[in-house]
């Protein structure tokens, strides 16, 4: 019997291997595991775990907003703002905006956020879902392309709003700080190239974009400024919103309807803490920002500092360089660029002072000089130092403007004093007096309104005299208005950032407001702190 012809034995078909997780994949699992934990344990026993730190997962912490009451249940990165209210005329615009993009399918965002594992501030993509009421979201870190994308669809959403709502509408909306999404702010140039809107410099508008260059002599206005309707990338440096410190920034630009609406994203390491100005003793930060100069002048040369000087890059708060070539004449003012090409000594003060000579006295051994100088905010003239050194014959030269040791005890003692002055002398006669320039005190002037909440007095802005307080307009999400009038005879702070447009530095006021025989008394101070200090 033959033997049967061997077969071959079927080689089986290869497991194909699953396609590797994305990191969008991974943080919709995430998100999508903490849903069905809600569903299988309930609301207080999800909020107690993703609190934990068994919560955190590859990178990931879990925010939870109810949006019945707009209260953030869950947030890892800052846990005291748990249990607050983060909806409509809060201080937390970010999370009404989470609230506002939540879809039951999902919406994906870009901004800045915290790792929750290295704790550094970094682009995150965020995934937020709305399910039964609640919105669930999370993120991770963010590739270089994605925030691109992420910068793309911001100018598109620009665009969008003044396609429909018109250009009075997007100027207004996008030089208030609430039209910030974490690293991301538009800057809105007309079609004569002039800048139209900027919350971070606001001091830019009205100034045209082809003569901004950056601190290395780079021409960027001018490569903005060639934008098309099919948009442009232009990369360059500039300084960081929060730091206010220079890093890489890569910007998209596009033209349509003759405007430019641009934003863009920091590259590079990202900045984190506060300013170093902040809380430095005055004198040492001026001394330290002059000398700053003079050594980048004499590391990079006089051109590269006039640039670097000469542009926004500069200003670190209050303090920015003024300074003069050996014949006295100006190079540098960014603030007051007509300054430039005029002599130092023919500058006077209001109160015959001739300041400009004192300060040309300067030697390389350096000056101080003390004069009266237009407040940035309410343009009245208070105390100012300046210090002033030469170098190769040049001046280089900064200042602060003096400080109140506690200006919420001056502010609430100045307050205070109106009221006195009103139960002693009547209405019509503190009326009088709160009107004229006597009864201001340096940067401090009194803001009265009647039981109704009409204003009697409003020195910063008399326009608004007979104005319902509670129908000022409104900044952002938050109507400072209504949370002033609800002031009692206990009195309330109220802090808001203020639009500072003769100054680079985020300026914040501090309202100090008091009800008195159904009067509401009210003033108010300036800096750069977000918050009053707190009682010691």
């Amino acid at each position: 019997t033959e033997a049967p012809e061997p077969t071959a034995t079927p080689t089986p078909e290869p497991t194909p291997e699953p396609a590797p997780l994305t990191e969008d994949d991974r943080t919709r699992a995430f998100v999508t595991a903490a849903i069905e934990n809600y569903r299988e344990n309930g609301l207080d026993a999800t909020v107690e775990f993703y609190r934990s730190e068994a919560g955190l997962g590859d990178g990931r912490a879990l925010t939870i907003v109810n949006t019945a009451d707009h209260i953030l249940l869950v947030h890892h990165a800052l846990p005291a703002l748990q249990g607050q209210y983060v909806g409509p005329d809060s201080s937390f615009p970010g999370f009404a905006e989470l609230t506002a993009i939540a879809t039951e399918e999902g919406f994906w965002a870009t901004a800045r956020g915290v790792n929750p594992d290295t704790k550094q501030e970094e682009p995150r993509r965020i995934l937020a879902v709305l399910h039964d009421g609640l919105v669930f979201a999370a993120s991770h870190s963010a590739l270089v392309q994605d925030v691109a994308e992420s910068v793309k669809e911001y100018v598109s959403r620009a665009v969008a709003k003044y396609d429909a709502d018109g250009l009075d509408a997007v100027i207004t909306h996008y030089n208030s700080r609430d039209s910030l999404e974490g690293q991301f702010y538009l800057f809105l140039i007309g079609d004569d190239d002039i800048y139209l809107a900027h919350p971070i410099f606001p001091h830019l508008i009205g100034t045209d974009i082809k003569d901004v260059v950056g601190s290395d002599g780079q021409e960027l206005g001018r490569e903005i400024a060639q934008a098309t309707g099919e948009g442009v990338w232009v990369e360059y440096l500039w300084p960081h919103p929060v730091s206010r410190k220079e890093q890489q920034k890569v910007t998209w630009a596009i033209r349509h309807d003759g405007l430019i609406f641009a934003s863009g994203y920091y590259a590079g390491e990202p900045e984190t803490g506060p300013p170093a100005w902040r809380d430095a003793d005055p004198r040492d930060y001026t001394v330290q920002y002059v000398n700053a100069a003079i050594e980048r002048y004499e590391r990079d040369g006089l051109q590269s500092m006039l640039n670097y000087y000469n542009s926004v890059a500069s200003f670190e708060g209050e303090w920015y360089l003024f300074a003069t070539d050996a014949n006295d004449i100006y190079h540098v003012h960014p603030l007051i660029p007509a300054l430039i090409g005029t002599d130092i000594k023919d500058v006077v003060g209001s109160d015959g002072y001739e300041l400009g000579k004192a300060l040309a006295e300067a030697t390389e051994e350096g000056v101080w000089v003390e004069y009266l100088w237009p407040h940035p905010v309410t343009l009245k003239e208070v105390p100012k130092v300046g210090y002033a050194v030469r170098r190769d014959g040049m001046l280089f030269a900064s200042g602060y403007y003096v400080r109140i040791e506690d200006p919420v005890g001056h502010t609430m003692a100045y307050v205070q004093q109106a009221i006195d002055y009103y139960e002693s002398n009547g209405l019509d006669a503190t009326i009088a007096l709160y009107s004229s320039e006597e009864s201001l005190d340096g940067q401090w002037g009194l803001t009265l309104a009647d039981e109704n909440d009409l204003l009697l007095v409003a020195h910063i802005a008399p326009q608004f005299i007979g104005t319902d307080l509670k129908a000022l307009p409104s900044s952002g999400d938050r109507h400072l208005g209504q949370e002033l009038a609800s002031a009692t005879e206990d009195g309330v702070w109220v802090s808001n950032i203020f639009p500072n447009v003769r100054s680079s530095e985020t300026l914040y006021a501090h309202t100090w407001a008091i009800r008195y025989d159904g009067l509401l008394f009210m003033s108010r101070y300036y800096d750069d702190q977000p918050d009053i200090p707190e009682a010691p």
